[in-house]
């Protein structure tokens, strides 16, 4: 099973590297941006969690792998086993409430402005919270389920959610602006979210679960099947612990040069 792990390893360390300070600056932003007195929408309370889910498992990577390759101690694997659960349960979650927020304040706008409130984030973000923890002590006591179809489960439940709201927000803001030029900043802001999120769920989600459910069908060799695709395809959920923080500092810095 060489290859397969050699792929996991190399890119899943790769994607620590850059995916740490990335993680850093956007909550550097946030952080400043808050500062200067900005209204903290929930959309807000969500990144500023998502990002802080990323960055405690991105540390980890290192320490992980190193364990997974020479050291082999049992409780640094149950650590590693339950922080994963933060990117494969906390960060879909979380994407989710994201898109459906964006869908909130672009189809159902005068319902947004009127019940906007960090404690609508608040509330959703600790309900992850929860959920994550609880899967990730499970991950713990049954290490099974880790290798099998139930990692995967909560993207099951998010990518509906996500490719919905997604879906909802690109038709309604092309009616409502067909032949014009610009957008409202709020829209404009969804707009950006709502891309963030479709680059992430065609790079980061579906893959894995594509895999999971039709892998089996490719390779009916368990051997096989765990080192071509199983084990490699748990880099994609680890890129997008990368992948959204640049995204999101990419689009911070565009917004705020085009305000």
């Amino acid at each position: 099973m060489i290859a397969g792990i050699t792929v996991w390893t190399t890119f899943s360390a790769l994607f620590s590297v850059v995916g740490c300070p990335a993680c850093a600056a956007v909550l550097w932003e946030l952080f400043k941006r808050h500062k200067r007195g900005n209204y903290v929408t929930p959309n807000d309370v969500f990144m500023i969690n998502i990002t802080i889910m990323d960055l405690l498992f991105l540390l980890f990577i290192p320490l992980g792998l190193f364990n997974f390759l020479f050291w082999l101690f049992q409780p640094v694997q149950m650590w590693s086993d339950f922080l994963y659960d933060l990117n494969l349960t906390g960060r879909p979650l979380l994407t989710a409430c994201m898109c459906f927020d964006s869908y909130l304040a672009v189809v159902h706008p005068v319902f947004y402005r009127t019940h906007r409130s960090p404690t609508f984030g608040i509330l959703m973000a600790a309900a992850v919270w929860a959920i994550t923890l609880a899967k990730g002590t499970i991950s713990i006591v049954i290490d099974e389920l880790n290798h099998s179809p139930w990692a995967m489960f909560m993207y099951v439940i998010a990518l509906p959610v996500i490719i919905i709201c997604n879906s909802s927000v690109l038709w309604t803001l092309r009616k409502s602006h067909s032949g014009r030029t610009g957008l409202h900043p709020m829209k404009k802001k969804a707009l950006q979210i709502i891309t963030n999120s479709m680059i992430v769920t065609v790079v980061v989600y579906l893959p894995p679960v594509v895999v999971y459910i039709f892998g089996p069908l490719i390779f009916s060799d368990d051997k096989m099947y765990d080192c071509y695709l199983a084990i490699p395809i748990l880099v994609m959920p680890t890129a997008g612990s990368a992948i959204m923080p640049l995204l999101y500092l990419g689009n911070m810095r565009g917004f705020c040069s085009g305000i």
